[in-house]
């Protein structure tokens, strides 16, 4: 009873050193029970997808969570570490003190679980509203279920019991003195090490380096590359802050004019003998940023994207599909599908036939080659083959091409090709654009899209006869947009169904040989199965930004903290021998701005770098307007930028509290 009596009064006495801990709990608690929440709810069959990207969600929570919570755990057992040296040293055993620490951790177990389940129950109705309004589902039927609550108590459980085994074995391994004045050990001035400072840059420059050259890479490679150019990025942060910023301060140090400025003087040193530990924070806080900006943008851009994608992919708001031998075929299953059963009545109405197939892609010798074997799955493109005729039904302003002629859309913005073999056929390119820029359906919802103009459908029928291999159905193919009013869908869609199953015939009393690769397909409808899928990445993208910006402000508030105490003494002796309030502020302010600020430039630095890659890697969702994503990026910057100056005003002010007499 005793020592559950001092537990309580030692969380009762000293509110201010438990609150950032127990605040980090509360809020990955609630993130972490929110989610559960959501996926453990009962949905329809449509939903599963949408739901099961959240699922990506609570992994990365779960993860995030262990690493905060030990990280938050161990900076306050070093806090208490005099605390705890002290009850050392008034007779109490190391297994008394530890002892005392479990009992503490327990009760603050205990008051995370049941505050943290009763802000969920409130904070997860307002998560499922922002999830559903994102997904535009209503079907979706949250409810507070004991499996929703169960998981995330039993989760955290055993995120304490890894903060009891690590307090145990820092007291365990201490010795009382040691315990005693762990809080005050000083930190010798760092070494600035040249090697170190060449070798992170040299890193950073190759991280770098592969990110900016990757705009050609496509599949596998694109995604290696990405997590070779991540690990080098990651691993030169942490050399450059190490290496550079002591550097820097040793520069600003030599530099007599500066240094022995009153301002220049006490930040310098101050922030010189503490370094060592400095440079991994600030590395911590820059990838952390890193971390949400392109969490949140890419998130951003696949769900605005998706939302674009639904108007370029529909000119018309009903597509109707079908394979065929040629656009004979094509327009005779058209007469019967949509015509006929509208009694030729239709709206607006584009058509039109494609070839398209996976090929595999090389540039030698000028010569652009596509090949439909061997394809190796690091450089795959989906090449969808029209005429010229039908590409200018789009609005596409196409020069005139000759039989031995194409127009090719690429995936660069230059082409340092002059002729194309296709399939075995050799073809001049007579035109090339960025495929950004063409108007065409089949080219916003394929990876890889590249367009190619030919002549006429004769050209056309020669190159799918060579690139359909043997045994392989054809891959021609005829297409209609029409506008239709939901009558009109129903009759057109019934017909459909008709030709798929023979019971519609052609002129000739035939069935269609290809009728059963039919299939009708409404804006509205796409729209709602992009929302499951880019709705939940935009949630997901919410979350884990959110989280990754609470660990950067739990560093930061923890690096104010721990040295407005140590540097509460050097102030008060400052300010006993003149140094006005305003001069300690001053002071003060140049000291954050340089701890805060430098690793936001240098997450921006990171990101900005980062962005060829990452308009790489959007494009395997198909998202290819870089316009769109240079948007959102800068507005995801903008917004990071404000919440992050918003955690500098609030943690400068705790620091300035503290060293102020």
């Amino acid at each position: 009873m005793f020592y559950l009596k001092l537990a309580w009064k030692n969380l009762k006495t000293s509110p201010k050193q438990y609150l950032p801990f127990v605040m980090a709990s509360l809020v990955l608690y609630v993130l972490v029970t929110s989610t559960n929440l959501i996926l453990s709810s009962p949905t329809s069959d449509k939903m599963k997808f949408g739901v099961m990207t959240l699922n990506l969600a609570l992994i990365v929570l779960i993860i995030f969570s262990v690493i905060i919570e030990l990280y938050s755990y161990s900076f306050l057992m070093k806090q208490r570490s005099r605390e705890f040296g002290l009850y050392n040293i008034l007779g109490m055993n190391k297994k008394q003190v530890s002892l005392v620490s479990t009992i503490e951790l327990i009760i603050l177990w205990v008051g995370t679980v049941v505050l943290g389940t009763l802000l969920s129950s409130v904070f997860a109705n307002f998560f499922y509203l922002i999830f559903v309004h994102l997904i535009q589902y209503d079907q979706l039927n949250f409810s507070l279920t004991i499996s929703g609550l169960f998981l995330p108590i039993l989760i955290f459980g055993v995120i304490f019991i890894l903060l009891w085994i690590v307090g145990t074995s820092m007291i365990g391994k201490s010795s009382p003195l040691m315990l005693f004045r762990n809080q005050e050990q000083a930190e010798k001035e760092p070494k600035a090490n040249i090697f170190l400072a060449f070798l992170g840059l040299a890193i950073l420059s190759t991280g770098y380096y592969l990110s900016l050259t990757s705009e050609k890479k496509d599949g596998l490679s694109l995604v290696s590359r990405f997590f070779i150019a991540v690990l080098c990025v990651v691993f030169a942060t942490y050399l450059f802050y190490i290496s550079f910023t002591t550097w820097y301060l040793k520069r600003k140090k030599a530099n007599k004019k500066y240094f022995y400025q009153p301002e220049h003087f006490i930040s310098t040193s101050q922030m010189l003998f503490r370094m060592k530990k400095n440079a991994v924070g600030l590395a911590n806080i820059t990838l952390l940023a890193v971390m949400s900006f392109v969490t949140i943008m890419v998130t951003s851009s696949i769900y605005v994207g998706f939302q674009q994608s639904v108007k370029e992919k529909f000119p018309e708001n009903t597509q109707v599909l079908y394979q065929v031998s040629d656009r004979a075929e094509g327009q005779e299953l058209m007469q019967k599908t949509i015509q006929e059963p509208l009694a030729n009545k239709v709206g607006p109405q584009i058509s039109y036939q494609f070839f398209t197939r996976q090929v595999s892609v090389s540039d030698q010798g000028g010569v652009l080659n596509l090949s439909r074997d061997a394809v190796n799955p690091t450089n795959i493109a989906f090449p969808v083959i029209v005429t010229q005729e039908d590409l200018r039904k789009f609005g596409n302003s196409v020069p005139h091409l000759d039989k031995d002629q194409i127009a090719l859309y690429g995936r660069t913005k230059e082409n340092p090709s002059k002729q194309l073999n296709l399939f075995g056929q050799t073809y001049e390119i007579r035109h090339y654009e960025d495929v950004e820029r063409v108007k065409l359906p089949e080219a916003t919802n394929l990876y890889n899209a590249m367009v190619i103009v030919v002549s006429d459908d004769q050209v056309l029928a020669n190159i799918a006869q060579s690139g359909n291999g043997e045994g392989e159905e054809n891959h021609i193919f005829y297409t209609s947009f029409v506008h239709l009013t939901d009558t009109e869908r129903t009759k057109v869609a019934t017909a459909v169904k008709k030709v798929s199953r023979g019971e519609i015939k052609n002129n000739k009393g035939e069935a269609f040989p290809f009728a059963y690769t039919g299939y009708l397909e409404n804006d509205q409808e796409f729209r709602e199965s992009s929302l499951l899928i880019s709705g939940g990445f935009l949630f997901t993208g919410f979350l884990l930004g959110l989280a990754f910006l609470l660990g950067a402000a739990l560093i930061i508030y923890y690096k104010q903290y721990t040295e407005g105490h140590e540097d509460k003494k050097s102030y008060r002796i400052l300010q006993e021998v003149g140094m006005s309030k305003s001069f300690v502020k001053r002071i003060i302010n140049s000291q954050t701005i340089f701890v805060f600020f430098m690793p936001l430039v240098f997450a921006i630095l990171h990101f900005v770098m980062a962005m060829p890659m990452l308009l790489q890697m959007l494009s395997l969702f198909a998202i290819k307007s870089s316009s769109l994503i240079y948007i959102v990026s800068l507005l995801t910057i903008l917004v990071i930028i404000l919440i992050y100056y918003l955690i500098y005003r609030l943690t400068s002010r705790v620091y300035y509290q503290i060293v102020e007499r």
